[in-house]
């Protein structure tokens, strides 16, 4: 072995999540420079490496990182905020436009990077804002603060900046300046979006990216615009395509349903195999082939609100080749960045439509929860498995708990009855960033005392 190893990860259960769907029962995993360079029966190297480092992962699955591919930035500061479903999204779109400031969006960060170290997701794909009415695409210094918490954490995320839905101009209050109202324009939001694009493109080592997002837009919804704001709608979604295009960034949406993916592919000429779909509820059979034409994939979010009220057909957009990955749509207002849990929620998503169980298997919910979602971005080449060659990205999962046990059938295990907190250990780029249950790279009490500071003056503004 010509690499020297820095460390040893030993005497695990090893899901490699390759393709082969093989379990090594008593494997190791050798990791150097931050890639992976052997994955192997036994349960250390023989003979064993001079210098290296020994992780000892006894009663514990060895997996890759797990991957959310839908997410939301904000949400985790505005948890349950205004009580029910229908008053937290009237709500959460005056405190997104009005009541928050840089420091809420800093905090926000945080709080959500240290609960996705503590649940095992090394690579998480947000909104940067609650969805497609109140985006914050105003101010670079929000979002390149918002990514900077995150790089500093260790963690990958690809944020998503998008435009707003017309018509335009928006209001925003800037606390920088005193809390003084701003008219935003199309044309704001996209110097905004194409100025980060350009100073975090592959950032903090390839770990920090931005992508691209506009609204969706159904065809009755169009058809129901008078002729201006059908031209408004086109002009928005025209220049959002055109500046992803010509920035070679990924193209995501938040909210397909009914034909919306069919309609805006023809009508304005979108989606390639940059572009990431989330929800696709109750897809038409000319959405799934536009999808399966023009090569997009799709983010599967069976905890989401938008899963109560229609259904993804995830296990036929995957057996017609579709890259498929998994979302929380979290972290509010009703659901966590747990996707354990969200795995568990994709059987019973699927098993309810169809009454059937054996609708989806735990191995295809872990798939897309890794490999899945590192295909979707166009990341399989280098995340989502336990391979020679890929970044290492590792997840340590004790099962040495009385809901984990006995201890067998790892992958059902995994799916069906782990969570977040059974997580030991976590690793980005070869690099431990949880050890034991314990942050290295952040102080939690710290990040929690600054979320809830954030937290109080966000409802003092808001009069909440």
């Amino acid at each position: 072995m010509t690499a020297v190893a820095t460390i040893i990860l030993g005497n695990a259960v090893v899901v490699p999540v390759d393709g082969s769907r093989r379990i090594l029962d008593r494997g190791h995993v050798v990791v150097a420079d931050g890639l992976i360079i052997t994955v192997a029966e036994g349960r250390w190297p023989e003979p064993f490496i001079a210098g290296a480092e020994r992780l000892d992962c006894e009663g514990a699955i060895l997996i890759p990182g797990l991957i959310d591919l839908h997410l939301h930035a904000g949400h985790g500061l505005t948890k349950n905020l205004g009580g029910g479903v229908d008053n937290w999204m009237a709500t959460v779109g005056d405190v997104y436009a009005l009541h928050s400031d840089l420091a809420f969006w800093t905090a926000d960060a945080e709080l959500q990077a240290l609960e996705r170290l503590m649940g095992g997701t090394t690579l998480a794909v947000p909104f940067f804002g609650g969805g497609d009415n109140v985006m914050r695409s105003e101010d670079p210094a929000i979002a390149e603060a918002h990514l900077a918490a995150v790089a500093a954490s260790g963690l990958r995320e690809i944020l998503v900046m998008g435009i707003d839905r017309p018509p335009f101009p928006k209001r925003r209050r800037d606390w920088a300046r005193g809390g003084a109202e701003r008219a935003i324009g199309l044309a704001d939001q996209l110097a905004t979006i194409a100025a980060v694009v350009t100073s975090r493109r592959e950032a903090a080592d390839g770990r920090i990216d931005v992508a691209i997002s506009a609204p969706v837009v159904g065809p009755l919804d169009f058809a129901s615009a008078d002729p201006p704001a059908q031209r408004a709608i086109a002009e928005s979604l025209g220049a959002a395509w055109d500046l992803a295009s010509r920035s070679g960034s990924r193209f995501v949406q938040d909210g397909h349903r009914d034909g919306s993916v069919a309609f805006m592919a023809e009508r304005f000429g979108l989606f390639d195999e940059h572009s990431v779909l989330a929800h696709c509820i109750d897809l038409t059979e000319s959405d799934i082939a536009t999808m399966v034409a023009r090569g997009c994939a799709a983010a599967y979010t069976p905890s989401s609100l938008m899963a109560v009220f229609g259904y993804c057909p995830a296990p036929a957009l995957l057996a017609a080749g579709l890259r498929v990955g998994l979302g929380t749509d979290g972290p509010a207002p009703d659901r966590s960045l747990d996707l354990f849990r969200t795995m568990f929620m994709a059987h019973r998503h699927q098993a309810i439509r169809w009454k059937d169980p054996s609708a989806i298997d735990a191995w295809t919910i872990l798939e897309m929860a890794t490999r899945g979602g590192a295909a979707a971005l166009g990341l399989g080449d280098s995340l989502g498995s336990i391979e020679p060659g890929k970044r290492a990205d590792l997840v340590v999962v004790s099962i040495r708990s009385a809901h984990l046990h006995p201890a067998d059938l790892p992958v059902e295990r995994l799916v069906f009855f782990a969570n977040a907190a059974d997580v030991s250990h976590v690793m980005v780029d070869g690099r431990l960033l949880l050890r034991d249950r314990a942050p290295l790279t952040m102080e939690a009490g710290e990040v929690l005392d600054r979320a809830g500071a954030a937290y109080a003056l966000m409802k003092e503004r808001a009069g909440i």
